[in-house]
């Protein structure tokens, strides 16, 4: 008796060892929380894997001046490797990846909301860069195939002249829409501009009396209704309108407005004291893309430190990164800011609900 119960102890060890082998097959999470999760080995090829070639193209919704010095940068680091800029709005670059998905004719995608990246995820190759690690925690994106490259705050823009001559106070998104400014705001579509998408997002979110961004959208029809029919298709007629003084208020990148104030404008930024749903915008690499080891190098290099502060320096963007230095006069810190959380799981569940409705919003006021 003694022996049988010997071996049926030992049969239920050795059964045992082996449920607990093949329940370890998966290997616990330790990635910390906000941190971008570790990319799985089969599907991020190694480096000595990829094929390398003399070219790299990035399709980059990013200004003249960025590009600009993102080719500059390049040239001094890869002189042997071709950099091709192809230029575009974040939305139109969307649809060209898409369209390419049996082809791609591009490399590297830099520029874009969230909501561009999350609907991209299909169409995008996991990459992460050893850069990531300097990241501030909260600004790290959570998905492997998209990585965080400048914090953008969405800002007010003010003509101050005009809005000496009107009389008007703009200090948020509730003085949007004072009857005085109607027909004096100019928004970017939030159909065809991601920018003009998160700040509508941003609108939403600070504005719902419940906190939750789908029910702002009664706000969103007050501002609309004060645009008087002022819409552009362009981000970038926001800001040179409002510094020309077609328009007296416009909602932009804050970058824009620090760059004309700097250039002798007589504008100023205005962060709405609602708050602000601080986000990045990102760079990733395109599935199925012809040269992909050059497209690492590219990533790599628009969150190095060097790249980094250079674009604090000359293009007055907020890093990502915890060592790099944002520091100009009248200009608050990102701590200082009145900040609110990005609605991300909406944003993800309802981004097309949310070009329809505002459209729907909008046909309805003209």
């Amino acid at each position: 008796m003694k022996k049988r119960t010997v071996a049926l102890i030992s049969v239920l060890m050795l059964l045992l060892m082996v449920l607990t082998a093949c329940g370890n097959n998966t290997k616990p999470s330790t990635t910390p929380q906000n941190s971008v999760a570790p990319t799985k080995a089969e599907d991020q090829p190694k480096e000595s894997e990829l094929k390398q070639t003399n070219v790299v193209v990035l399709y980059s919704s990013g200004s003249t001046t960025q590009n600009e010095l993102v080719q500059r940068m390049w040239e001094e680091r890869y002189p042997n490797v071709r950099l091709e800029i192809v230029s575009a709005g974040s939305g139109e670059l969307q649809n060209r990846i898409i369209a390419e998905a049996n082809n791609p004719q591009g490399d590297v995608i830099m520029g874009g909301s969230y909501a561009v990246y999350s609907a991209l995820s299909d169409y995008l190759t996991p990459y992460v860069s050893p850069n990531v690690e300097d990241c501030i925690p909260e600004f790290r994106s959570t998905n492997d195939k998209f990585t965080a490259i400048q914090i953008n705050v969405n800002t007010i823009m003010v003509n101050n002249q005009l809005l000496n001559e009107l009389g008007v106070t703009v200090d948020g998104w509730e003085s949007l829409t004072n009857p005085a400014l109607k027909g004096k705001i100019i928004f970017a579509d939030p159909s065809s501009s991601s920018s003009g998408r998160e700040q509508l997002i941003n609108m939403m979110t600070a504005m719902s009396p419940t906190g939750k961004p789908e029910d702002g959208w009664d706000f969103v029809k007050k501002y609309i209704e004060n645009l008087d029919g002022k819409i552009s298709s362009s981000s970038s007629a926001i800001y040179t309108g409002v510094a020309n003084g077609e328009y007296a208020v416009g909602i932009t990148n804050e970058e824009k407005v620090i760059e004309y104030m700097i250039n002798g404008a007589d504008v100023s930024p205005v962060y709405a004291k609602e708050g602000i749903t601080l986000r990045t915008s990102y760079c990733g690499i395109i599935k199925g893309c012809k040269n992909e080891y050059n497209a690492r190098l590219l990533v790599d290099l628009l969150t190095s430190k060097e790249y980094q502060q250079a674009a604090a320096e000359e293009l007055y963007q907020r890093s990502v990164r915890s060592d790099v230095n944002f520091s100009l006069e009248g200009i608050p810190a990102t701590t200082e800011l009145v900040s609110i959380e990005y609605p991300t799981d909406w944003v993800e569940e309802n981004s097309d609900l949310i070009k329809e409705k505002f459209q729907e919003l909008w046909t309805s006021a003209q």
